[in-house]
């Protein structure tokens, strides 16, 4: 009879959502989301991972607020501390080389979703994440991060424009999201096409850089910004739940 093999647990938590997810086969499984806001947030992510086999491991992937993580960390009491691993970004994993001077202040979800693009498909790519901000990063053929750029998302835009203009004065459905007034539209258009004439800049470049061949996009609003390159004939590639894959990816060289 073999052996079974070692139970590993996966998160990613985000600025917005926390992601659990179980690794099996390399790829992660049993994914669940929980928006961090959510009142009953640590019992309801305790009594989700009480159904899963107790770890061996868990990996921990985290841009979020100490606040936030320790919620996490609620959630997880149970677990022995020396099976837990808060991760940092590192200078290289599983092909990818990180470019920073110092390698920790890549974003890690950042790493982790371009190592998730590198594993769909050979060659040089743009990976575009779209959810609290909008990053966009470029690796090299050989593997190698060729530099990346971070903004505001369309949502995080129209959040700025809300807080810094008296616009709602006068135009009480101007941030609505869906069967706006005029200036609601304009405001959407604007937020939308800054963030794809971004893309489109920084992909011409990467790809007379770096011979970029694929677009990558994942994040909550990838859906929205896939669709708006779209109206342009710009073809990309969504990748769900990148930064889990990612981490997927490198949980199983970490535990070989």
């Amino acid at each position: 009879m073999s052996a079974a093999l070692p139970e590993t647990w996966l998160f990613d938590l985000g600025n917005s959502r926390a992601k659990a997810a179980r690794l099996e086969r390399g790829e992660p499984v049993d994914v669940l989301a929980l928006d961090w806001e959510r009142p009953d947030f640590v019992a309801v992510l305790r009594d989700a991972l009480a159904r899963w086999p107790h770890p061996t491991r868990v990996r921990i992937a985290s841009v979020a607020s100490a606040e936030r993580a320790a919620k996490a960390r609620a959630a997880l009491d149970s677990i022995e501390a020396d099976r837990i691993e808060w991760l940092r970004t590192p200078r290289s994993a599983c092909g990818l080389t990180n470019s920073y001077a110092k390698p920790e202040r890549l974003g890690i979800d950042r790493f982790l979703a371009m190592l998730a693009a590198r594993a769909q498909a050979p060659g040089a790519c743009v990976v575009v994440g779209c959810g609290t901000a909008l990053t966009l990063d470029a690796v090299a053929a050989d593997g190698v991060h060729a530099g990346g750029v971070i903004a505001l998302s369309p949502a995080g835009m129209l959040q700025t424009l809300r807080g810094a203009t008296a616009i709602a004065d006068s135009n009480p459905d101007a941030f609505a999201e869906v069967d706006g007034d005029d200036t609601a539209k304009a405001l959407q258009a604007g937020c939308w096409a800054s963030a794809g004439a971004l893309v489109e800049w920084f992909v011409a470049r990467a790809r007379k850089t770096s011979g970029a061949q694929h677009v990558w996009l994942h994040g909550g609003w990838a859906e929205g910004l896939a669709r708006w390159l779209a109206q342009d004939g710009f073809a990309a590639t969504l990748l769900d739940n990148a930064v889990l894959h990612g981490l997927a990816i490198w949980a199983e060289e970490l535990n070989t």
